[in-house]
């Protein structure tokens, strides 16, 4: 097993020992040439005064633009990097393994995502989505809002992102099943169960996609026991390659 890397916490200390760097640079530059006439100008006490002020903004300054440069640079390398923005989502559910087809809805929504070096925060929110009419109506039934507590770009594993999610959903989203979702006993008839808590904890894993110029999020997601919810999870930059998808859920949920 390889010994994990912390990706992030290598850049900011790349970046700051660069910005230092340049920073102590110009401030001997200054002490030699600036500092000794501004206290001539306009006396000891401003100069300190001054000084104190400007040594920090100079500092701040300098390690946001070594920041940008390295944000371009890394980007321009590894292109699965550039994913922050808004995205449209949808869940496609599983039951026992397979694409579970006998549901009249999925949960959709948008996702909101930001970057912090190697490191993301996912904001996400859902909707349910109904075929009617030859058409998708959206409800607000059981709405879920979610976020990342933690997520890891990887380049040691088959998945790109692995993330820790917390959702909380209004009410008590239910499933009717024909078979014990832990052991598959066929039951004699359909019973209803609670298919997620309100509040729960689950884990993405995602695969950045980039295929010529289009770029999008495939993977998976499982919420933690006794939470039913496991599935696949598709990311998209535009709602009509989302609504694609969902289409042809309902279409082969049809046949």
């Amino acid at each position: 097993m390889r010994k994990l890397t912390n990706h992030t916490a290598k850049a900011v200390a790349a970046v700051h020992g660069l910005a230092f760097t340049v920073f102590y640079i110009i401030e001997k530059l200054l002490a030699e040439f600036v500092y000794p006439w501004m206290q001539q100008v306009i006396g000891k006490t401003w100069y300190v005064i001054i000084t104190i002020v400007f040594a920090p903004f100079l500092y701040k300054l300098l390690a946001w633009i070594v920041r940008k440069i390295y944000d371009k640079i890394t980007i321009c390398k590894n292109k699965k990097l550039d994913i922050s923005g808004k995205w449209y989502h949808v869940h496609v559910p599983h039951y026992m393994g397979n694409v579970d087809y006998s549901l009249n809805r999925l949960s959709v929504g948008t996702t909101t995502v930001s970057r912090e070096y190697s490191d993301f925060t996912f904001v996400g929110n859902n909707q349910r989505c109904y075929f009617k009419d030859g058409g998708l109506v959206l409800g607000e039934q059981n709405s879920t809002h979610w976020y990342t507590k933690a997520t890891k770009l990887s380049d040691d594993n088959d998945f790109d992102l692995i993330e820790i999610y917390e959702a909380k959903t209004r009410g008590t989203p239910m499933v009717t099943v024909d078979k014990c979702p832990c052991c598959n006993t066929a039951f004699d008839t359909p019973v209803q169960l609670a298919e997620a808590e309100n509040y729960r904890h689950g884990i993405h894993k995602l695969n950045i996609v980039i295929e010529g110029k289009k770029v999008y999020l495939k993977g998976e997601y499982s919420d933690c026991w006794p939470s039913l919810k496991t599935g696949e999870l598709y990311f998209f930059r535009t709602e009509a390659e989302r609504d694609a998808v969902i289409m042809d859920y309902f279409t082969r949920a049809n046949k």
